[in-house]
């Protein structure tokens, strides 16, 4: 019976070990399908949080293209206010010239004309400085094809390449070119033959 018995408690041995080894497989089979799931919860979580990501990027972007659009459209309105000043003050200029020819022309009231546009334009000129644009002299200046549109040349006594005259006044935003000064240009003393 011994010998029985030892073979018994083998075989249950072996039956428990193989019992073991299938709990462990069972074991291991439900750890993995854990952590499978748990792997998949955790990609479905990003791909959310992406998804989420990628639509707040979107929609910044778009509310950032409307500020930009809005801020271009809307860029001159302090500009444009400050002219309607000088709108209106040209339109008083214009009344008084209508009124004095009419009237009859007394030196006073042309006088006045005169000393009315004047301001009008100095207006101007401080309005378009208050907001950046200013205008620069070229006369005397040696010819700059960056800042200058040379219409004319002309024999002058000045040396050749500097600006004699200027047609049109130049202007800048800053340090960059708004409209160049269109102007003449001396081409040295006439030589005589």
């Amino acid at each position: 019976m011994n010998e029985q018995s030892k073979n018994e408690k083998k075989e249950n041995l072996v039956k428990a070990k193989k019992s073991l080894d299938k709990n462990t497989q069972k074991k291991t089979k439900n750890s993995q399908d854990l952590l499978i799931e748990e792997l998949k919860s955790k990609l479905n979580n990003v791909e959310d949080k992406l998804l989420r990501s990628l639509a707040d990027n979107d929609n910044l972007r778009k509310r950032h293209d409307k500020e930009i659009e809005d801020n271009s459209k809307y860029a001159i309105k302090n500009l444009s206010y400050s002219l309607l000043n000088v709108a209106d003050n040209l339109q008083r200029a214009l009344e008084s010239a209508n009124k004095a020819e009419t009237g009859g022309v007394d030196d006073n009231v042309v006088k006045n004309l005169v000393i009315g546009i004047k301001a009008v334009e100095k207006e101007l000129i401080d309005s378009l400085e208050k907001h950046g644009v200013t205008k620069f002299d070229s006369i005397n200046q040696k010819f700059n094809p960056e800042i200058h549109q040379a219409v004319s040349k002309i024999h002058n006594e000045k040396a050749e390449g500097t600006v004699v005259e200027e047609m049109q006044k130049g202007f800048k935003i800053g340090e960059r070119l708004l409209r160049p000064s269109m102007v003449v240009v001396s081409m040295g003393p006439e030589i005589k033959k």
